[in-house]
């Protein structure tokens, strides 16, 4: 599937109706996850927004939550190399915007916490921590919002102008 995502990021980047420096990305849930792998190891991203899946994997694997997920977000041995809080901290000092529900069952806070912990630390070590946004519902599970939609609108205005 990455092969796909950086093609397509490489397609848009080479049009000339696109500026490559105003590229983003955006994702909800699997495409959440894809969105800050993506993003972690691309550059060229000017910023990241990301729905419904931000979480240990480690810790939901320990409750057997990871087991709600599908098997693209299995990768045999990652989490002996990195935790998604370490991934998604690749990505600083670049701009990155948090939204979960406290009712996910597919980003819990047990799991959620120390992923958010880590992803912190590393903006605060890059001296970014304001370009770190969380946007954090209690009573909202697995789905997007109408305040997450406006803080992905606003984030992005602010961020791809």
């Amino acid at each position: 599937m990455f092969g796909e995502l950086f093609s397509a990021l490489d397609y848009l980047a080479a049009r000339p109706d696109v500026d490559p420096a105003r590229i983003g990305v955006f994702g909800i849930s699997m495409g959440a996850t894809f969105g800050y792998w993506l993003a972690a190891v691309e550059p060229q991203l000017a910023c990241v927004m990301h729905l419904c899946c931000f979480a240990d994997f480690g810790e939901l694997t320990l409750t057997g939550a990871h087991d709600l997920h599908g098997i693209y977000l299995t990768i045999p041995g990652l989490l002996d190399v990195a935790g998604n809080g370490e991934i998604a901290g690749l990505i600083a000092p670049r701009p990155q915007l948090v939204c979960i529900g406290d009712r996910d069952p597919l980003t819990p806070p047990h799991a959620f916490e120390p992923a958010f912990s880590q992803l912190a630390a590393a903006y605060r070590k890059a001296g970014a921590a304001e370009h770190l946004v969380l946007h954090r519902e209690v009573e909202t599970g697995h789905q997007e919002s109408p305040a997450m939609r406006r803080s992905v609108m606003t984030f992005a205005t602010a961020h791809l102008q």
